[in-house]
C-alpha cells in the first residue's frame, strides 16, 4: 500500500491516479524489457563479434533439409523456370478439370501436392524434352548418387 499511496497526487480521485500510474509503470517495464532484447537499428555489427563469442565461421556448416522442405524448394525452382511454365499451366488446368467445383486456393494446393510426380512422369515419357528439364525432373527420383553423377 505504501507504493500505491505514492502514486496518488490528487486526493480527490485517488483510485484513478493509482490505476493510471500503475499502468504507466507496467508499460515502461514492458518497453524496457522489449528494447533490451531488440537489435539496434542502423548500427552495423562487427563481423568479428561472433567469433569472439565462440560462434566462428571456420569449418563447414552442413544444413540438412527435411523431405518436405526439399520438395518445397524443388517446387519453388520449377515454378520459377520459364521452360516449366507451360507444364505448370497444363497441370493446373488438369486439376481444375478433374475437380470443377474446387476453389482457386484448393486447386493451387492440389497442384502443389501432385505436380512434382506428374512432372517427372510427363518429362520421362516425352522423348522431345530438353536435357535441362530431364535433370530438373530427375531430382524428384530421390536417388542422390545418380543425381550427382548426372548433374555434376
Amino acid at each position: 500500500m505504501k507504493i500505491l499511496k505514492r502514486y496518488t497526487n490528487n486526493l480527490h480521485r485517488p483510485k484513478a491516479y493509482i490505476i493510471e500510474r500503475y499502468i504507466v509503470e507496467e508499460t515502461i517495464e514492458f518497453c524496457f524489457e522489449y528494447i533490451k532484447k531488440a537489435k539496434h537499428v542502423g548500427v552495423p555489427e562487427s563481423r568479428h563479434d561472433k567469433r569472439v563469442g565462440g560462434k566462428g565461421s571456420r569449418g563447414l556448416h552442413v544444413i540438412t533439409l527435411s523431405l518436405k522442405e526439399l520438395l518445397q524448394a524443388h517446387l519453388y525452382i520449377l515454378n520459377n523456370n520459364n521452360e516449366v511454365l507451360r507444364y505448370i499451366v497444363h497441370h493446373e488446368a488438369l486439376v481444375k478439370k478433374s475437380n470443377p467445383k474446387m476453389t482457386k486456393n484448393r486447386v493451387l494446393k492440389e497442384h502443389n501436392k501432385t505436380f512434382l510426380n506428374w512432372f517427372k512422369d510427363i518429362i520421362f515419357g516425352d522423348d522431345n524434352a530438353s536435357e535441362k528439364l530431364r535433370k530438373l525432373a530427375y531430382i524428384i527420383l530421390g536417388d542422390d548418387n545418380l543425381w550427382f553423377k548426372d548433374i555434376h
